[in-house]
């Protein structure tokens, strides 16, 4: 149990360091305005499905680990 606990931890702090905005002045900002306004940059997709379904896929993987515990647990 007390390693499921960690996993949960870390995983939730990498989702939280993930959304930190980089301190990298050189990703998007270059001084050109070579970019039309339908261009995409790279960090930023535009309008993404799955965004919506992250917290249902967090309590799923969570519901396998406590699943997976138990039948490792009985076996």
């Amino acid at each position: 149990m007390k390693k499921i606990i960690i996993m949960f931890v870390i995983v939730l702090s990498g989702f939280t360091f993930a959304q930190e905005s980089s301190g990298n002045p050189y990703v998007y900002d270059n001084g050109t305005t070579e970019l039309q306004e339908e261009d995409v940059l790279p960090g930023n997709p535009g309008l993404v499905p799955i965004d919506d379904y992250i917290p249902a896929l967090l309590i799923v993987a969570v519901a396998f680990v406590v699943a997976y515990a138990k039948r490792k647990k009985v076996a």
